[in-house]
């Protein structure tokens, strides 16, 4: 039997040694970047670069070794002695994280280096996507993960949106996306201090999964492949659901909103049953007024014209049909991006942009071919039922 005290229990000395090597891990992760670019990007930002990183990694590593001991499954005291997958990738993607941090306040890189901040942030976009379904897959859901999870939650999509806005990715006021979640929490709290209630929020799978889509949307405009006024757009477009989310929950947690009056709204149930109908409608007018004109003379275009222009109608087949469309909308997002590369963006194409992230959020609807992708959306990954109650933020 182990001792009831932590020192001496087996499994936290094997969660200590676990925990120096990730002390380890991180610093041959801060040497092997300052190496890289001081080569590429000179001493003095490489400096700030490794500055930067250790206050990130220093924060994981504190808030992981306090919490070693909730290494324990949910509803069980017994500690175990390994993180497991999940929470290695949750780990992981802490360092990600701030490594990403590492950039701020710098001149955006040159060269193939340019690349660096997009790839962290998509591995860490991975890493987040993949930690859960490792850990139910093992059965190694851990307080330790919900500890590690509350703690990074907010902190990437912070450090990728600072780092945005920085770029010029996306204007300044998309700060607001990446604050909101803080403001609402620290909303909370206040009127706690206060001695005023907050209502129970009704469950919702829509937070999570608009989360996720900004997440994806991050991963994307910080790679160095799309510009503005495209990206500006997008922002625009997928920033307003997640903020009117925020708002609706601020009124019912307020109490501004019972919760009983959002699930009584019948007639908006209604309206947005068919807003997919309308959102691929408009998707098939303006692109046959938009293609029409090339496919007439298609061999005067140049060769990647015509590779986005193909795509970009198998997109919208995709879409009309019904068939992956959420997939497609992605696609058809993705070269309108490219196409803003060789040729400016016009009306039509600012109308299509919001008509695809409406698929993406909406999916298709009604009257769909096929719609393997809407099982991402109602259940995590590695789930066999829907996620149907989804409590606070």
């Amino acid at each position: 039997m182990s001792s009831s005290t932590g020192g001496e229990d087996p499994s936290f000395k094997s969660l200590l040694k676990r925990w120096n090597a990730v002390c380890a891990l991180c610093v041959l992760f801060v040497a092997s970047g300052y190496t890289l670019l001081r080569l590429e990007w000179g001493e003095s930002f490489a400096f700030r670069w490794v500055l930067l990183s250790t206050i990130g990694i220093s924060y994981l590593l504190i808030v992981l070794r306090r919490n070693l001991k909730a290494n324990h499954r949910i509803g069980e005291a017994g500690l175990l002695p390994a993180f497991g997958w999940g929470n290695g990738l949750t780990i992981l993607r802490g360092i990600l994280v701030a490594g990403l941090a590492g950039f701020l306040f710098s001149p955006r890189l040159e060269g193939w280096v340019v690349w660096l901040p997009a790839v962290l942030y998509t591995l860490s976009d991975a890493a987040d996507f993949f930690d859960g379904f490792a850990a139910r897959r093992t059965n190694h859901v851990t307080r330790l993960g919900e500890i590690l999870d509350m703690s990074l939650d907010g902190t990437g999509v912070l450090v990728a949106a600072a780092l945005a806005v920085q770029y010029g990715q996306v204007p300044v006021w998309y700060l607001g996306v990446a604050l909101v979640r803080y403001l609402f929490l620290g909303g909370m709290w206040l009127r706690t201090r206060m001695g005023l209630l907050n209502h129970e929020l009704p469950g919702s799978i829509s937070r999570r999964v608009f989360a996720g889509l900004q997440m994806g949307f991050l991963a994307v405009v910080l790679w160095p492949l799309f510009s503005p006024p495209g990206t500006h757009i997008a922002a625009a477009v997928f920033a307003l659901p997640f903020l009117a989310g925020f708002v609706r929950d601020w009124l019912v947690v307020s109490g501004g909103f019972k919760s009983k009056q959002v699930s009584s709204l019948v007639w908006l149930e209604k309206f947005l049953y068919l807003m997919p109908a309308l959102f691929r409608l408009v998707i098939l007018v303006i692109s046959l007024n938009l293609f029409m004109p090339y496919m007439r003379d298609l061999q005067s275009i140049s060769t990647n014209l015509q590779v986005i222009l193909l795509l970009e109608i198998l997109a919208v087949v995709m879409i009309v049909t019904g068939a992956t469309g959420r997939i497609a909308s992605i696609l058809g997002m993705l070269m309108i991006g490219f196409y803003q590369i060789h040729g400016s963006l016009d009306l039509s194409h600012m109308i299509l942009v919001p008509a695809y992230a409406g698929i993406l959020f909406m999916g298709t609807g009604p009257y769909s071919l096929w719609k393997p992708e809407d099982v991402l959306v109602f259940r995590r990954v590695g789930e066999r039922t829907a996620v149907s109650v989804e409590r606070g933020r």
